[in-house]
């Protein structure tokens, strides 16, 4: 298979530029003018021979998704200029100062120059993530790639900014109980069976509390070797289950009180936003679907979504299927059920997209506001405790009779 850059005509009498993968150029000729191109230049890519430092692995670090998202950015203008795929990547690859960002991108070159797709190359060169690998493989096909390349950009920016914003929730509260914790063993290690010996040589009766810090205390003292093998061999066997059994708990975080709606919403705001830039690129709507499905990592979700492209196939109405998903919100519904009456559901589907990304921004503010002290009283309520414990019978000591 060779690869052919091209510039023609469309339907419209537009002036259309990319890149399409075939055997011959009589065979990319026929390609283009089934997708209504009228080709009036055809060049094919040259092959180079591998230079030695090609054959070198890519380094460890990769090429990161920010890193990414500006290669996506820069490639989409330039092959809108109208300039080749392979002498786009060149020229980027000559800007960049970075080792990694330049193997990557020669590994990239490489690729196409033997002949093999853009999705290709990049797959073989380390990308991993197949919803860019499925949306750049759905612009190549639809001689789209430029607005492909440019919606891949968009989806690992906006994956990014979710990530981001639930770190930024989670980090004050894990800084917090990872503190807590500390705390707690360094009290069980240290402070518990120092104290223990003024309470034996007392004489002292003590009370329940006392009794369960002081046993917890022994525990980690004496079994922390055991503790740590169960906890490893617990941690393997819920791993093991998940896996077995991930559309299981896909669905049953979805339950979770708030932090399920934040789930359905980051998750479903990706795959509207890329179903409704597919779809504005004149990706057909079963493939825009089924690329969109791909942007979700919850499985059960994923599955549902993939159950209304077999009944969109036999001409029943999207927003109908949409419909029986609760996961969906109504808001989202008719906004579809728009689109779809009015000509314009890529539009609706963005507009989806943007109401989703505002609930999830509104939640994750909520979530901030409850997290933050839940946290500490939850922090506050296992130290009090200790220490409460421990100090009890001291305050009491003129109360407790000696034994």
């Amino acid at each position: 298979m060779g690869i052919f850059s091209y510039t023609g005509i469309d339907k419209e009498g537009k002036e259309r530029k990319g890149i399409i993968e075939a055997p011959s150029k009589t065979v990319a000729y026929k390609k283009l003018k089934k997708l209504g191109i009228f080709p009036y230049e055809i060049t094919e890519e040259k092959r180079v021979e591998k230079r030695d430092e090609l054959k070198l692995p890519l380094l460890k670090k990769g090429i990161s998704e920010s890193e990414l998202i500006v290669l996506f950015r820069t490639l989409s203008t330039l092959l809108k200029a109208g300039i080749p795929i392979t002498e786009a990547i060149d020229s980027f690859s000559e800007s960049e100062e970075s080792k990694e960002i330049k193997v990557f991108l020669k590994k990239v070159l490489e690729g196409l120059r033997e002949g093999n797709s853009l999705h290709t190359a990049l797959k073989e060169a380390g990308v991993k993530d197949e919803t860019v690998l499925a949306l750049i493989k759905a612009g190549e096909k639809s001689s789209l790639l430029p607005e492909s390349l440019e919606t891949a950009s968009r989806i690992i920016e906006q994956k990014e900014e979710i990530k981001g914003k639930l770190i930024q929730v989670l980090i004050y509260p894990s800084v917090l109980l990872i503190t807590a914790l500390g705390v707690v063993i360094f009290m069980l290690t240290a402070v518990v069976p120092k104290i223990v010996k003024i309470y034996k040589s007392a004489k002292l009766a003590l009370p329940l509390s006392t009794k369960i810090v002081i046993s917890l205390s022994k525990l980690v003292l004496n079994h922390y070797f055991l503790i740590s093998i169960i906890l490893t061999v617990l941690s393997i066997i819920g791993a093991v289950f998940y896996k077995e059994k991930r559309e299981t708990f896909d669905k049953f975080k979805l339950k979770l009180p708030i932090i399920g709606k934040l789930i359905a919403f980051a998750e479903l705001q990706k795959f509207f936003e890329t179903l409704g830039r597919l779809l504005k690129s004149g990706v057909p709507l079963i493939e825009a679907i089924e690329t969109s499905r791909l942007t979700i990592r919850n499985t059960y979700l994923k599955n549902k979504l993939g159950e209304t492209i077999k009944k969109v196939e036999k001409g029943i109405e999207l927003y109908r299927e949409f419909d029986k998903i609760e996961e969906i919100p109504k808001v989202v519904i008719q906004l579809v059920k728009a689109g779809e009456r009015a000509g314009n559901l890529g539009e609706m589907c963005i507009k989806s997209s943007n109401y989703l990304k505002g609930e999830f921004e509104f939640k994750i503010k909520g979530l901030t506001s409850l997290i933050e002290p839940a946290t500490m009283l939850i922090v506050g309520l296992i130290i009090g405790f200790i220490v409460y414990a421990l100090l009890l019978p001291i305050v009491s000591i003129s109360t407790i009779k000696p034994v």
